[in-house]
């Protein structure tokens, strides 16, 4: 902690229980509201190339009262972990016709300030698992670091075929 804040930690724990406490309170009404028989349908690719089904309830969690709640590490948050959290590419198949039933998914994406650079953030964790500065990091990935802002011109450009440099991203 920056040593100008350490004054503030009593406030900072505070702040984090209560956002954990309100975290777990609207974890549970998710669940109480997603609680639906197994609608398989999100697929990742795996590491071999091959698109693999994602169980509804994983082994091990069919007697757990609430479904799991699965999140799906995206780019930024890869680029914030220096790969330690890994961004998955996914797809969601939908079943045959006569097979379809109504599919509820909270979906929520975020998206820093344009000019917010992506690189890993100070954690002893990250620096732990994968100590890169920026010029480790390009050398190491065979990527420059980027801005948010780059980035998604990018994955728009890949994902859509919009010519990045004439598309408005506001």
């Amino acid at each position: 902690m920056p040593h100008a804040l350490v004054g503030y930690q009593k406030d900072f724990d505070d702040f984090a229980a209560q956002c954990r406490t309100l975290c777990m309170q609207l974890l549970r009404l998710f669940a109480l509201g997603l609680k639906r028989p197994s609608q398989p349908g999100l697929e990742i690719l795996g590491p071999n190339r091959e698109w693999r089904s994602v169980p509804v309830w994983p082994s091990g969690t069919e007697q757990v009262p609430f479904p799991p709640i699965l999140v799906n590490v995206g780019d930024l948050l890869s680029y914030w972990t220096n790969g330690f959290l890994k961004s998955t590419v996914h797809r969601v198949v939908f079943p045959p016709d006569n097979e379809k039933a109504d599919r509820y998914s909270i979906a929520y994406f975020f998206h820093p300030s344009n000019e917010t650079r992506l690189t890993a953030v100070p954690s002893d964790l990250i620096h732990q698992a994968n100590a890169f500065s920026d010029k480790q990091q390009e050398e190491v990935t065979g990527l420059k670091v980027v801005t948010a802002e780059e980035h998604l011109r990018r994955r728009l450009a890949a994902t859509y075929g919009w010519d990045h440099q004439s598309e408005a991203v506001d």
